[in-house]
């Protein structure tokens, strides 16, 4: 059988650490960092804080993973990857 070219080696991370603050820096944006004291006190204060704690965990984290697990397994970028599935693009009617 012929085989086709061997594929080129992925790139790794050399530290953990290095890769968390990665995924941290990619998340967060400086507009985030001024805005979200403002927003806090705007909507309660401290009271805010427990159910935006609560949605960020179980919600935002996992679809983070998910986007990278998925960007990492098709070899896409993370805003490509929703190209995969059409339904996901957005825009189409059913």
């Amino acid at each position: 059988m012929a085989q086709g070219p061997e594929p080129t080696p992925r790139d790794t991370w050399d530290n953990p650490v290095e890769f968390l603050l990665s995924c941290i820096s990619m998340s967060v944006g400086l507009g985030n960092v001024w805005r979200f004291p403002f927003v806090a006190y705007e909507n309660g204060g401290g009271a805010f804080l427990i159910p935006y704690l609560v949605v960020l965990y179980f919600i935002g984290k996992p679809m983070y993973f998910l986007e990278m697990a998925l960007g990492q397994f098709s070899s896409y970028g993370q805003v490509k990857i929703w190209t995969a599935v059409p339904f996901f693009k957005g825009g189409n009617k059913i």
